[in-house]
């Protein structure tokens, strides 16, 4: 034993390090640690009898052997059975003479030496502390005072730990509310023994990495989940008591039908938009918190980048997911076939109008109804469609009574809608109306590094559809590097015909830069970012017009060189007065008298 000053020197740096915040298996650590420098023992060890009180599991152990795995011992037995019964200590100089130690030692180093205390939490034994040495008569009765003191130092600990696990199911419970925690113990559960990285939790969950941490945390400090690999994967541990157990795997079950609404969305709805990047985060996390609230949604971006898949996870995990959610492209909706579609018209109504016919707004009743582009409705029907929001009311074509609806809408546009307003193609008041909660969805070149995902999850389909199941085919590097360097124009869904195609052509070999000709021809140069697509361009430079506003300044023009004469315009114009009247409703141009 080493001197009484550094004796005292060194347990009261132990008493300060068990003071900071540490988990039980640290600070036990430390003890062994501090004993087996105190004691001059070969070998120390820290035992805890489990929740069963039929078994000493090991905590902590230092010096010799450490780093064999750990062995239980069962209450019955051995020279650490008999303290835990007797809550006594025992000191043997030297173990053959004695009858309590294991015949059959399963340490895997020799002992001659041991001394064993009791961890006593008042009056009741909660481990046992154990010093050991090869040599015979290693340790004398200070040493033995020693050792129950840092046990004693231990006692604590053990305490805290305890009173925690009685405590932690209510705290648990209210932990398991948290939406993301629930699927994340979903997860682990599912994953068993292997776990979860941390990069596959956030793909799963389509949340934030640090959201996924921070939800994490808890479960780890209250030793529910084990941290693997620094971070960077998690398990439920092993030794999971199994009342907390099954209070998981009931709370999962609980929310099973929320849990698989979600499921549903990630993986059947929002599967072709899996990624890590932030924007594509940011999408999931809108969806999350719009699909709560009921108000209008305006989802913009390219096309073929999943608009449609973002309306119907909004609706699917809504209040109104068991409404009819209705979608109809405006792009296709004529002046008199969108009131008929929209709003229902009666029988007779209109040549051919054999039936009464439902629209969508009265079908949608208590559910959603989506509108697919909405920027290329005419600004009559945006009058409709406004007079409609304004009101929550609408007339069937051929009546005259007007109807209610209760419904939510979701409207989708890959142009400018704020653009538009400012050229006067689109209204002011509706797009206000619309755009109450907009969403984003990027393109595939703003996410690039999503692409590798995409790619295989679009193979995995593709092997089940067309394989019967078998292996997708492996894309070696060079292949994946091409497909980031191309900038997928077409998104998501180009993505999806050329890597099926690749995978055809392929067969059982792997995909390589031969099987994607388009990506080959045209990803000669890494794409760059900052490059505008058309879309920045036309609003970037103000001397790019479009079509439309071209002819609806000529128009205006003609109008007003004839003092807005109709016969006259629609003379110079060379179209019918017919087809003229129906272009100043549709630019709403004011003519001149």
């Amino acid at each position: 034993m080493i001197e009484a000053r550094a004796a005292l020197a060194a347990l009261l740096d132990l008493t300060r390090r068990l003071g900071e915040e540490r988990s039980l298996e640290e600070s036990l650590q430390l003890v062994t640690d501090a004993a087996l420098e105190l004691l001059g023992a070969e070998h120390t060890s820290a035992r805890l009898l489990d929740d069963t009180r039929s078994e000493l599991v090991s905590c902590a152990r230092s010096g010799a052997g450490a780093e064999h795995k750990p062995l239980a011992f069962r209450l019955a037995e051995g020279v650490a059975g008999w303290v835990c019964r007797q809550a006594r200590s025992a000191r043997i100089d030297d173990v053959r003479e004695d009858d309590r130690f294991l015949r059959t030692p399963r340490q895997g180093w020799p002992i001659r030496s041991l001394l064993a205390v009791p961890m006593l939490a008042a009056g009741r034994v909660v481990g046992v502390m154990a010093a050991t040495h090869q040599n015979v008569g290693a340790f004398s009765p200070e040493d033995e005072a020693l050792c129950s003191l840092l046990a004693n130092c231990a006692v604590p600990l053990i305490e805290r730990a305890r009173l925690a696990r009685l405590t932690l199911p209510p705290r648990l419970e209210h932990a398991l509310a948290s939406p993301l925690r629930i699927r994340l113990v979903s997860e682990l559960l599912q994953a068993g023994a292997r776990g979860i990285a941390l990069d596959d939790a956030v793909v799963r969950t389509g949340r934030y990495k640090q959201d996924v941490i921070a939800c994490l945390k808890p479960l780890v400090e209250w030793r529910i989940v084990a941290d693997l690999e620094d971070g960077a994967r998690f398990r439920l541990r092993a030794d999971l008591p199994a009342p907390m157990l099954e209070q998981l795997k009931s709370a999962v079950q609980g929310r099973s039908d929320e849990l698989g609404r979600e499921l549903h969305v990630r993986h059947g709805l929002l599967g072709g938009m899996i990624g890590l990047d932030p924007k594509m985060q940011l999408v999931f996390e809108l969806v999350q918190q719009v699909a709560r609230i009921d108000v209008p949604v305006l989802i913009t971006g390219e096309t073929c980048t999943g608009k449609e898949l973002v309306a119907r996870a909004v609706h699917d995990i809504s209040p109104r997911r068991a409404g009819f959610f209705g979608a109809v492209n405006c792009a296709t909706l004529t002046e008199g076939l969108f009131e008929s579609q929209v709003f229902g018209h009666v029988r007779g109504a209109f040549t051919g109008a054999v039936a009464d016919h439902v629209g969508l707004v009265e079908r949608c009743h208590k559910g959603t109804l989506f509108l697919d582009e909405v920027g290329d409705l005419s600004l009559q029907n945006q009058v409709k469609l406004l007079r409609l929001l304004q009101e929550s009311a609408f007339t069937r074509l051929g009546e005259t009574a007007p109807r209610r609806s209760d419904f939510r809408l979701i409207s989708a546009t890959n142009r400018d809608l704020f653009a538009m307003v400012q050229r006067g193609t689109f209204r002011e008041d509706l797009y206000y109306r619309l755009a109450v909660f907009p969403v984003r969805v990027p393109s595939l070149r703003e996410r690039i590094g999503d692409v590798p995902y995409l790619v295989e999850g679009i193979l995995r389909v593709h092997a089940q559809r067309v394989r019967t199941g078998g292996a997708p085919p492996p894309t070696p590097p060079e292949a994946a590097d091409r497909q980031k360097q191309y900038r997928w124009p077409g998104n998501v869904r180009e993505l999806e015909n050329v890597m099926a195609r690749a995978a055809i052509m392929a067969g059982d070999a792997p995909i390589g830069p031969e099987h994607l000709p388009e990506v080959e021809l045209l990803s000669d140069r890494p794409p760059d970012d900052d490059e505008p697509d058309s879309a920045d361009l036309a609003q970037r430079d103000s001397s790019i017009r479009t079509l439309s506003e071209l002819e609806r300044d000529h128009i205006t023009a003609v109008l007003r060189s004839t003092r807005g004469n109709i016969k006259a315009a629609a003379a110079i114009l060379e179209i019918s007065r017919t087809t003229l009247y129906k272009k100043i409703r549709e630019y709403g141009i004011d003519a001149p008298l």
